[in-house]
């Protein structure tokens, strides 16, 4: 029985492509740390990736394309392309450190899907010799007293510390790449990793909106664990533009198929 259900998932699989586009070539990347997020539920993890990609000025390297994302096109300007992921690469001119930065347009429509695309970006992160993952999610709750915090759950031993410091996630489950991405490093790559939950207003998040506060607590959280040369007020500034991409990340809720 055991055999005949992975045998299926096999050819499930197999049914979808993955292509990996290379952007640029292929370059060394010293004491890498990679920082993940796919758009989920909340949004939060994705638009603090995407504004980190601004921030830096990181270079984008790699795209990937997948048959099992939604059935939909990207506009740009007035050009149309498929949904991606998108990998960027950032070097630190002081700390001799480099980021690679994941993000993307969506996730896949189905859980073999979602697997097969984050064993893929698994084996990404891997072939740039990272040492170490974070990916960031949002954390569902009530904030109507106004109390935000970020929470963490981890594969392996810190790179930082200093998270210990934050409060550890006891229980509970994350859908998705997000948490799956850094699972599979784990156990495949032998790459550490850490989950970062920024808590979330629930109100917020099942109007279709992005919660842009809970979202400049995960990039304050990074700076201040990566030590990035960002100043806060490019944290805390461009809220507006925040919220005005997080307008274009709206859509009506979709049904996925699990």
């Amino acid at each position: 029985m055991i055999v005949g259900v992975y045998f299926h998932c096999r050819m499930v699989r197999e049914m979808y492509e993955i292509m990996v586009r290379e952007i640029k070539p292929k370059r060394k990347i010293e004491k890498a740390v990679c920082v993940h997020a796919l758009p989920d539920i909340t949004e939060v993890g994705a638009l603090a990736v995407k504004k980190l990609v601004k921030v830096l000025n990181a270079e984008k390297i790699i795209e990937v394309e997948f048959t099992d994302m939604p059935p939909m096109v990207i506009v740009e300007d007035g050009v149309v392309r498929p949904p991606q992921v998108q990998i960027y690469a950032w070097n630190s001119p002081d700390c001799g450190r480099s980021l690679l930065l994941v993000t993307g347009d969506d996730q896949p429509m189905t859980a073999p899907g979602i697997y097969a695309l984050s064993e893929q970006i698994a084996k990404l992160i891997a072939d740039f010799k990272v040492k170490f993952l974070i990916t960031l999610g949002g954390y569902l709750s009530d904030c109507e007293n106004g109390e935000r915090r970020v929470y963490f759950t981890s594969t392996g031993k810190l790179e930082f510390p200093e998270m210990e410091k934050l409060e550890r996630m006891p229980k509970g489950e994350i859908v998705g790449a997000n948490g799956l991405v850094p699972v599979i490093a784990k156990e495949k790559y032998e790459i550490d990793g850490v989950i970062l939950l920024s808590k979330v207003d629930g109100k917020i998040a099942v109007s279709g909106k992005t919660d842009v506060e809970a979202a400049n607590l995960l990039l304050r959280t990074l700076k201040k664990y990566l030590n990035l040369p960002i100043e806060g007020e490019e944290v805390e500034g461009e809220d507006e533009e925040m919220r005005e991409e997080s307008k274009k990340s709206e859509v009506e809720f979709q049904s996925y198929i699990y």
